[in-house]
C-alpha cells in the first residue's frame, strides 16, 4: 500500500512540475519591439516594426532607397547627414524607436554660382586679413576665395597655412547668410580641428578652431537645392610656413566725426541685435546692460551705419579688475548675472568693465 501511495505522490509531483514548466514557458516575456521610421527631408516614407537588437530585413527599407532623378547616398541618424551618423543597415541594430534620414542627391542639381570664402581670425597667419568678413578690398577677398575644383558639380577648395588658435568659418559673397561652421565639417582629424563654439550655440554656426599648425586644404561641397547636404572636408597636407607673430590690434582707430561703437552679443540667439554705445568724450564710448552669466559680447566700430571691420573683444580687456568680472574666451564673456558697464576707449584700444 505504501508503495502505491509513494508512486501516486511521485506522479502528482511530476505532473505539477510539468504544468509549472509549461506555465513558465507560456508566460515568457515577449521580445521587445521598436519602430524605425524612414524620412526624405520632411516627408515620411514609411516605418517598420522590428525586434530590438535584430538587423532589419532589407525588404523593410529597400523600396525607400529610390527617388526620381536622384541617387541614394545612405541612411543617417541626423537630418543634416553628419558623417558620424551614417548607418549601415546590413549590420545596424536598434534598441529604441529611431528615425533615419535618407540622403538623396539630385541628378539635376542646381549650379552654385555663389563666391565662397574662408574668413576668421589669426594671431600668426594671413587669415587675420579677413577679420571675420570685415570691409576689405576685392583683391584681399580674392586671396581667401575657394575655387571650383572641376572634380564634380559644386565643389570648391582652398589651400592655406593655418596656425594653432586660428578660428574660421566658410561664407558666401562676403556675408553671413548661410554660413558654414563646424556643424558642416564632415571630414577632419579631431587632433587638428575642433568645435570652437560661438554665436548661437548651434554647431552649424560654430567656429572651426585649428589645434595644429599646418598647410590645409579645405573643400566645400554644396547643394543649393538642399543645404543639409552641404559639407566641408579639412585635410592637413604638411607643415605650414614659419609665421611671424602678428601684432594684436595694437594700433588705435583713427577717430572721425561720425565714428561710433556698437555691441552685439549672445543675449539674442543669432547675435542679430546691435546696441549703440553713448559717446562720453572724444574716442570714449559707454553702455550699461543687464546681462545673464555667460553672455558674450563683441564691440564693433562704425562710421555712420557702416561696419569698419575694426573690433574689440576679450583681448582688449587689459586691467585686472575688469578681467576678474569675465570668463576666458575669444569674446567678452561675463561671469555672473548682473548690471555691467562697458567703457570703450578707442584712443587706447581698450575695454574697461565694471559691475
Amino acid at each position: 500500500m505504501r508503495k502505491k501511495v509513494k508512486s501516486l505522490l511521485a506522479a502528482v509531483l511530476c505532473l505539477t512540475m510539468a504544468a509549472a514548466a509549461m506555465t513558465g514557458c507560456g508566460a515568457s516575456k515577449e521580445a521587445e519591439k521598436v519602430t524605425v521610421t524612414f524620412m526624405n527631408g520632411e516627408e515620411t516614407l514609411g516605418s517598420t516594426e522590428t525586434e530590438a537588437g535584430k538587423v532589419l530585413d532589407p525588404s523593410a527599407y529597400d523600396s525607400y532607397e529610390s527617388a526620381e532623378d536622384a541617387d541614394f547616398l545612405g541612411w543617417y541618424e541626423t537630418p543634416t547627414y553628419l558623417e558620424a551618423s551614417l548607418m549601415d543597415l546590413t549590420t545596424a541594430t536598434f534598441t529604441e524607436d529611431t528615425t533615419l534620414y535618407g540622403c538623396f542627391q539630385s541628378n539635376n542639381m542646381t549650379e552654385d554660382t555663389r563666391a565662397w570664402y574662408i574668413v576668421g581670425t589669426s594671431a600668426a597667419g594671413t587669415l587675420a586679413q579677413t577679420n571675420w568678413a570685415a570691409d576689405v578690398d576685392d583683391a584681399t577677398k580674392e586671396l581667401f576665395r575657394l575655387q571650383p575644383t572641376g572634380n564634380e558639380v559644386n565643389e570648391f577648395a582652398i589651400t592655406i597655412d593655418l596656425y594653432a588658435g586660428d578660428q574660421f568659418q566658410i561664407i558666401h559673397d562676403w556675408n553671413w547668410d548661410g554660413q558654414k561652421g563646424f556643424g558642416y565639417v564632415k571630414e577632419y582629424d579631431e587632433n587638428q580641428i575642433v568645435n570652437g563654439g560661438g554665436l548661437s550655440g548651434n554647431d552649424n554656426t560654430s567656429n572651426i578652431n585649428v589645434n595644429e599648425d599646418g598647410n590645409y586644404t579645405i573643400t566645400l561641397t554644396t547643394n543649393p537645392d538642399d543645404e543639409a547636404q552641404d559639407g566641408v572636408a579639412i585635410v592637413r597636407n604638411g607643415d605650414a610656413a614659419e609665421a611671424e607673430a602678428a601684432a594684436v590690434e595694437e594700433e588705435t582707430y583713427e577717430i572721425k566725426e561720425n565714428t561710433g561703437v556698437k555691441v552685439k552679443g549672445s543675449w539674442v540667439e543669432d547675435w542679430s541685435e546691435l546696441k549703440d554705445l553713448d559717446k562720453v568724450s572724444e574716442g570714449v564710448y559707454e553702455i550699461t546692460m543687464d546681462l545673464a552669466a555667460g553672455t558674450e559680447l563683441y564691440f564693433s566700430v562704425f562710421e555712420d551705419d557702416t561696419d569698419t571691420g575694426f573690433g574689440l573683444k576679450a583681448e582688449n580687456v587689459t586691467d585686472d579688475a575688469s578681467k576678474a568680472l569675465l570668463e576666458e574666451g575669444y569674446n567678452v564673456k561675463v561671469a555672473e548675472d548682473g548690471t555691467y558697464t562697458f567703457t570703450i576707449d578707442l584712443t587706447a584700444n581698450t575695454i574697461a568693465v565694471s559691475k
